[in-house]
């Protein structure tokens, strides 16, 4: 890409950022007479950290300041105790590439914050299949678990639109996913999460008999007193969202960022 390129790749991306943070700030005003309640529990979903440039792709930079900021307020719990007690922020990452080893783990352990891992087990398997680069080892998900800190749940094997998916497909995905973990790490798979979130009634009725829990809604706040441990909802953190719209995301007041991106046919409803 010569000089010129660049310089429109970086205006292009620039407008984009511009444009999500509008978006931000058009959801405020509604989110926060809606934000969460005291016992209210707010699922924060990542995808990867230092690696990549897209919207789920967090510069190691954010998510240090982030974390700090969780440590700082403290209520960070794993999803068992959430759901248990309400009250809480639950710290989520899907698919299983190398950077939960190299860039998170580190740091999770340094501020004693516990962390659910949504493993597609084909990142492990055969990590080339899924195009999402470099995955973890079983070794490394062994070490991960051993620090008593992160729990590894089910993704699917190979990162399956369950939407798309006959119930026989979305079974033997999930089920694979579970036997694999279990299997390799020696501890029960007892969560899932739907890529992409999204599903249907037949994969709901099989995560339903496969595991305890199951994440599917994006930009939602799960309310205390109707919640729905098959229907959870998680809060995407995106890049554009640096520390500021992070504090505010925490606190439930940019669920509504969900309509503009439902209207514009973007985030996991591109893919159902």
């Amino acid at each position: 890409m010569n000089a010129i390129g660049i310089e429109e790749h970086t205006d292009r991306r620039r407008s984009k950022t511009i444009a999500r943070k509008a978006v931000k700030v058009a959801s405020l005003p509604l989110g926060v007479l809606r934000g969460r309640r005291a016992r209210d529990v707010v699922i924060l979903g990542y995808h990867r950290v230092g690696r990549g440039t897209a919207e789920i792709d967090m510069p190691v930079s954010t998510f240090t300041r982030q974390l700090d900021l969780l440590a700082s307020l403290g209520g960070v719990r794993s999803l068992d105790d959430a759901i248990e007690q309400g009250g809480a922020v639950v710290l989520t990452f899907d698919d299983g590439t190398r950077d939960f080893s190299d860039e998170v783990l580190p740091l999770l352990v340094e501020r004693k914050l516990p962390a659910l891992l949504y493993l597609a087990t084909g990142m492990t398997e055969e990590p080339s299949s899924l195009g999402l680069g470099p995955g973890l080892s079983w070794s490394m998900l062994r070490d991960a678990v051993a620090t008593g800190l992160v729990s590894v749940g089910s993704h699917t094997h190979q990162h399956v639109n369950l939407a798309r998916a006959s119930a026989s497909d979305a079974e033997r995905e999930m089920r694979r996913s579970k036997e694999l973990i279990e299997d390799r790490l020696g501890t029960a798979c007892r969560h899932f999460a739907y890529p992409w979130g999204v599903g249907s009634p037949a994969a709901d009725a099989i995560s339903r008999r496969l595991f305890e829990t199951a994440a599917i809604d994006a930009w939602r706040t799960n309310r205390w007193g109707n919640i729905d441990p098959h229907r959870l909802g998680r809060t995407p953190i995106l890049r554009s969202d640096g520390t500021a719209f992070f504090r505010m995301k925490v606190r439930g007041w940019l669920d509504l960022e969900r309509v503009a991106y439902r209207a514009l046919g973007r985030g996991p409803w591109a893919q159902a």
